[in-house]
């Protein structure tokens, strides 16, 4: 019989947040569902076929995970991704999404391990042009900090690694303890002695230092109460990388620092910031030229809020920042804020994507949804696409790009005698679709050459003018349209699917499509799919034949861009009783279009969310797909 192994406990410093060694019985207590005997067979299976600090990284992992609510799948992946088990035995044995999850996790890994050839900024790219559902980040973050907890004084490439590119993710994710470890984890690795120097300067310990924290904001807090405001105290304690970069920012000692403890205050109206200002400063000594107005006179990026360095009647220092709910959202999530490194440049594109799954988590967090898998999925309509060479060699190419626009891409001697490619190892056609981060080989032959068929596969304009050279053509060639053919009425009864191109609720008008399966695919009566079949094969159906489903619906989103956009409209939708299956998004020229696939029993529920989102402020039109 196989001995159960013992696992060695962490290193027992604590740089940020109270971690330890977490057993199989903590975990199952955390996640509390019901229907854990799956978590119990992934954490079984890996036990059996990882080692051990394999083992204890994912223990500890899903442990972090348990915390943002993830269930059943997402523990499931963690367990199950570096194990040899492939995905569509994870379908079968545990769930869809755990699969899907698993093989995301997979291809951040192989991307993530030829790092050293493209660079940080290029990975995180990759990385979140890769992740259609926000879980994967979850998952790869709670890992990384779990690696980054058991690296060792050599293990400067792994803090490398997590200080340029994962460490900025958590911060736009708002998952700042993540972040704030991550951080003081990397620099211990990477500049030990700077960090021994830092913790010897500093005479109080982390716990002192919150303790001071906590009594400050108790104080504000029951003054603020006493006044009637209405107003959120929050804080934090500096860290000991954020205390290093502001040394070598403002080049001075780290008793200079006013900031190492920090109390932001957010209220309702600039009013109350001025009275609160005068409150605090009722209650504490203001220091010396130690006062900033940036809403009287916001910075440049429009950065604004109240900054002042008080002290306690102990002697305690502290900064206090006070700005109102509009100012907190535009300074975490508009114009103001940035990557806290220089190493990795703003990209517009990714911080939409970003701020957008930020708002998602902390939805999420607020409502604590039955599935939290539902309101956490959700893709952004990319502009480009990232694959691989065997060579680990990036190229760049747009949406539904195939392996000849890859082959194009290389050289248009490769496109010409490309004759079969394969994807992530495994043969494809030369029409599929590459997707972010897949690893493309191309296989050419002596004998092959461009046809004219190639022109209806390839997307990029650079492959199709090679083609067009080789083969002498001008012009656009076009595919002649189907006739839309008449539908015939014939009653049939057998097994009904919804289609998805068109998703029919309840109160629209619907025909069905008789498969050679004998199965038969719900379709609405103007759906252009439905139009372009075989007249034969459509037939005149009714509800009561389909029965009592609650049905997925896609609604269309057009609206200025503006911070907490998406809280506005997931919170109108849970009012409305709707519930989000996923999300899609565009942004572009400061306006955002997007897609959300809704479950809704009838057409009047899906009017009525339509109503509701339509009086958003800054909505610009909305509507059914």
């Amino acid at each position: 019989m196989r001995r159960k192994r013992k696992l060695k406990p962490f290193h027992k410093e604590v740089i940020w947040m109270k971690y330890q060694n977490v057993s199989i019985k903590k975990l199952l207590k955390r996640i509390k569902i019901p229907e854990n005997t799956l978590v119990k067979k992934a954490i079984s299976f890996s036990q059996k076929n990882l080692n051990e600090k394999q083992f204890r990284n994912a223990l500890n992992s899903a442990y972090i995970l348990s915390a943002f609510g993830l269930k059943r799948s997402s523990i499931c992946a963690t367990f199950l991704f570096e194990t040899k088990m492939k995905e569509e035995e994870i379908e079968k044995e545990f769930t869809e999404s755990a699969a899907k999850l698993t093989g995301a996790i997979r291809k951040i890994k192989k991307i993530e391990a030829q790092e050293k050839k493209f660079g940080s900024e290029t990975l995180s790219k990759i990385i979140l042009a890769t992740t259609k559902d926000i879980r994967t980040l979850l998952i790869i973050l709670s890992l990384k900090l779990c690696e980054l907890r058991n690296a060792k004084k050599e293990d400067k490439e792994i803090a490398k690694n997590i200080i340029e590119v994962y460490s900025p993710i958590s911060q736009k994710l708002g998952l700042n303890k993540i972040k704030w470890e991550m951080e003081d984890l990397s620099f211990k690795i990477q500049n030990p002695k700077e960090y021994q120097k830092i913790k010897s300067s500093l005479k109080k310990k982390i716990n002192e230092r919150e303790n001071d924290l906590k009594k400050i904001m108790k104080e504000i807090r029951k003054k603020l109460e006493k006044e009637k405001i209405d107003a959120k105290v929050e804080g934090r304690i500096k860290n000991f990388y954020g205390i290093n970069e502001k040394m070598q920012k403002k080049n001075c000692k780290i008793r200079d620092l006013h900031d190492l403890i920090a109390v932001r205050i957010i209220c309702n109206t600039i009013k109350e910031c001025y009275i609160i200002l005068g409150i605090i400063h009722s209650m504490f000594e203001p220091l010396l030229n130690s006062f900033d107005d940036y809403v009287a006179n916001p910075k440049e990026n429009n950065y604004r809020s109240i900054h002042t360095d008080l002290k306690t009647k102990e002697g305690k220092i502290f900064e206090a920042q006070i700005r109102t709910w509009e100012m907190n959202a535009e300074a975490e999530e508009g114009l103001p804020a940035h990557w806290a490194y220089k190493k990795i440049k703003k990209d517009t594109e990714f911080d939409s994507k970003l701020i957008w799954a930020k708002q998602l988590i902390e939805w999420n967090r607020k409502h604590k949804p039955k599935q939290i898998s539902d309101t956490l999925k959700m893709g952004f309509e990319e502009k480009k696409i990232f694959a691989l060479t065997p060579k680990s060699e990036i190229i760049e190419l747009i949406p539904e790009s195939t392996p000849l626009d890859f082959a194009y891409a290389i050289h248009s001697s490769i496109g010409h005698k490309c004759e079969k490619a394969k994807v992530n190892g495994k043969m494809v056609s030369l029409d599929y679709k590459i997707e972010n981060g897949d690893l493309v080989e191309i296989i050419t032959s002596k004998k092959q050459v461009p046809k004219r068929q190639w022109l209806t596969i390839v997307k990029t304009q650079k492959a199709k003018a090679k083609i067009r050279q080789f083969l002498k053509i001008s012009g656009e060639t076009k595919t002649k349209p189907k006739k839309i053919q008449q539908k015939i009425s014939k009653k049939v009864i057998n097994s009904i699917r919804i289609a998805k191109c068109c998703n029919p609720i309840l109160g629209d008008k619907i025909f069905a499509i008789k498969t050679t399966k004998k199965k038969l695919i719900i379709h609405q009566e103007n759906c252009v799919n439905l139009k372009r079949e075989n007249p034969k094969k459509v037939i005149p159906i009714n509800w009561a034949m389909v029965g009592k489903k609650e049905l997925s619906t896609e609604i269309k989103i057009k609206a200025k861009d503006r911070v907490n956009l998406l809280t506005e409209i997931l919170d109108t939708i849970a009012s409305a009783k709707g519930k989000v299956t996923s999300t899609q998004a565009k942004v572009e020229n400061e306006q955002i279009s997007c897609k959300f696939v809704l479950k809704a029993k009838n057409v009047e529920a899906i009017t009525k969310i339509i109503e509701k989102i339509g009086k958003i402020n800054g909505i610009i039109e909305v509507s059914r797909e």
